[in-house]
């Protein structure tokens, strides 16, 4: 048969068979030859769905047009994916959806309403987001609720339809634009949910009702005074300061040292789960101003090896960003994805973009990715496979954060390092030892349901990760890693990279303010060993580089013409055997952590970047002091980073596999 539009068929013509099509009409044929080659079709039309009723969700489309052969195969994957025939139908692009739900209006004698659609503002949006139906602000020509229903839901309103006396009340639209539809009728109730959710859910732990100014005050000041107390000329404050300070590093250096030891241990891995018993998952992903990596993205999404019916993609941008709202039309994955504007309001941070998604997710687990991410294309089924094993308080999963462009020069060379550091060694150790931790970024997949009993993420802190790791922690929940890579890109020149490290140095610092403010609170929801930790964090994250260079500074000047090298008395030899022992330990404890990090990277080729780490060290402590003016002057304020400007290595995504571009039925 030739190829027509499905809304613009009439009658109810039965498919006309493959040997009746015009000879240049192939395009069903090779899609579905490229759809067995690629292993997502895996019943041919004489296998066990021959001679079977289709599901009703899909049986309609038969009688306007749709070959009976595309609703058999949709049929055959929807039953070995566990998911129903009209999502496989959609998420393959085998028919558009607003064709679907216009033909499905069309058979069921209902209006089929688009942009047109004004929802009631009142109600749970969430609620109606999940049930999907509303009630209709207006009544046009007498119709009450709008639906967009999916799977059984389909069925059940064909039964109502067909039960209702006259024409039924109701109207029909897609689940893309159902969705739109509830979220332009309350902006600004969104807006502000995006922004207070976390205080909703425990102001006590937010950054916004910690934030007084006499608090940055005193934090401000207790810093200024240990540096003033360091050089003080009377000795003894000068060496109870020194003393303090050692403290404080070497509780740092030691948890690093038992995070390496405890990295050792077997990772976490569980057995692949077949299609059918893989979860529904939702992947978020907030971008501003991320034009220039747009098609990158998008191929990374459709290298995904994860069932597409069972994807939920979110891309989430700002109200004024049109540039990568564009982008993402024009370079858009084949996968099914929203588009979804996230409406006027402060603060403009990435996890304000992140809250604006969350009442519309339709999976059980969440992703959580950043605009130049590339995540190996088994990652989603190895968290889902460790999740379904896991108990119920595993709350989050940790992939390892890796740098591409590494080999750009010696600023990504270290950055690199770095990451290898953090993410193979540090975190890996610390969810050995069931120790809170402070997630990266990006790479983090969550059960929603304890997302949700966090409050999803603090909208007013500028590193939301650490402080949602947090969180998660106090309210009883565990973080863990796995054995899976996503693929970043390091700022590649100074400026980027300077005003990275002060956003995240000033996020260390908030979320320091905002949950040791009651350090007492802070012991009971952690217990000592684990809260101990967390301070052990915190003075690694922003006193090390805020203080440590001064230290040096205080060390070098004792030993060159104190008597560090020569004490005399019993507090002296106690002061000198401490200093030593920290300077030994922590240049054993950054030595083996780097050879560690490299190698289970293999990162040896950028052993020449490593000359330049007291430099390295120098721009954290820049960093860090450019924080410290910035939790006075503007705390909430969200350093943007540029992507897209590095020269990134060998892609750990290929080029997207041949697909259907436009969907055969529109």
């Amino acid at each position: 048969m030739s190829e027509r539009r499905v809304d613009s068929l009439s009658g109810h013509s039965e498919p006309e068979p493959a040997s009746s099509r015009p000879r240049g009409d192939t395009r069903l044929d090779a899609t579905l030859l490229r759809a067995r080659r690629h292993n997502r079709f895996l019943t041919p039309p004489n296998g066990p769905t021959a001679g079977k009723a289709l599901p009703v969700e899909i049986a309609f489309l038969a009688s306007y047009g749709v070959p009976l052969v595309l609703l058999q195969y949709a049929a055959a994957l929807a039953c070995r994916q566990g998911v129903s025939a009209d999502a496989v139908l959609l998420a393959e692009g085998l028919v558009a959806e607003e064709a679907f739900y216009r033909t499905l209006a069309r058979h069921l004698d209902v209006d089929f309403l688009d942009e047109s659609a004004n929802i009631a503002s009142s109600g749970d949006m969430a609620a109606k987001a999940e049930c999907g139906f509303a009630r209709l602000a207006e009544a046009p020509h007498g119709i009450l609720w709008l639906f967009a229903p999916r799977g059984a839901a389909i069925g059940r309103l064909m039964s109502a339809a067909r039960g209702a006396h006259g024409r039924p009340l109701f109207a029909l639209t897609t689940p893309s634009l159902f969705a739109a539809a509830l979220r332009s009728t309350s902006p600004r109730y969104l807006a502000r949910l995006a922004a207070f959710t976390a205080e909703r859910a425990n102001p006590e732990l937010c950054v916004r009702t910690a934030m007084r100014r006499w608090t940055v005050i005193r934090f401000i000041a207790a810093n200024g005074i240990l540096l003033a107390c360091l050089f003080a000329p009377i000795r003894e404050i000068s060496l109870t300061a020194a003393l303090f300070y050692s403290v404080a590093s070497l509780s740092s250096v030691f948890l690093r040292l038992f995070a390496c030891a405890a990295s050792f241990d077997d990772p976490n891995v569980a057995p692949e789960l077949d299609d059918a018993a893989l979860p529904a998952y939702s992947i978020v992903v907030a971008l501003y101003k991320e034009a220039a990596v747009a098609p990158q993205l998008a191929r990374a999404i459709d290298r995904l090896n994860y069932p597409r019916a069972k994807l939920d993609v979110k891309f989430i941008v700002e109200d004024d960003d049109w540039e990568t709202a564009e982008a993402l039309r024009t370079n858009a994955p084949h996968t099914p994805h929203e588009i979804i504007v996230a409406p006027a309001g402060a603060p403009r941070t990435k996890p304000r973009a992140l809250n604006v998604a969350m009442p519309f997710l339709r999976g059980s687990l969440v992703a959580i990715f950043d605009a130049e991410d590339l995540p190996e294309p088994d990652q989603l089924r190895k968290a889902a496979a460790i999740f379904a094993g896991a108990p119920p308080e595993v709350a989050c999963l940790q992939a390892n954060l890796c740098i591409d462009n590494g080999v750009q020069n010696w600023l990504t060379g270290l950055f690199a390092i770095e990451y290898a550091i953090l993410f193979e060694v540090f975190d890996k150790g610390l969810a050995a030892l069931g120790l809170p931790l402070f997630l990266g970024g990006a790479a983090n997949h969550f059960r929603l349901r304890a997302l949700r009993d966090a409050g999803y993420w603090d909208a007013f802190n500028v590193t939301e990760d650490a402080d949602l790791g947090l969180r998660l922690a106090r309210a009883g929940y565990e973080v863990r890693t796995f054995p899976s890579r996503t693929y970043e890109e390091a700022p590649a020149n100074f400026p980027a990279l300077l005003g990275q490290r002060t956003r995240w140095v000033k996020g260390w610092m908030l979320t320091a303010i905002v949950h040791c403010r009651r350090p007492l609170d802070l012991l009971a929801d952690l217990g000592a060993l684990r809260a101990g930790a967390v301070l052990a964090m915190f003075s690694g994250g922003f006193a090390g580089p805020l203080l440590g260079p001064f230290f040096a500074l205080f060390l070098a000047y004792h030993a060159a013409f104190g008597n560090l090298l020569s004490p005399a008395t019993t507090v002296e030899i106690a002061l000198s055997t401490l200093w030593c022992f920290l300077a030994l330990s922590g240049a054993g404890a950054v030595i083996w952590l780097t050879i560690v990090g490299m190698r289970r990277q293999k990162l040896a080729a950028l052993w020449p970047a490593l000359l330049f780490s007291p430099v390295w060290a120098l721009m954290l402590s820049l960093a860090a002091w450019r924080a410290l003016r910035d939790l006075w002057l503007r705390p909430f304020h969200w350093e943007k980073t540029e992507h897209g400007m590095a020269q990134r290595g060998p892609s750990a995504v290929p080029p997207a596999e041949p697909s259907i571009k436009q969907p055969l039925f529109e």
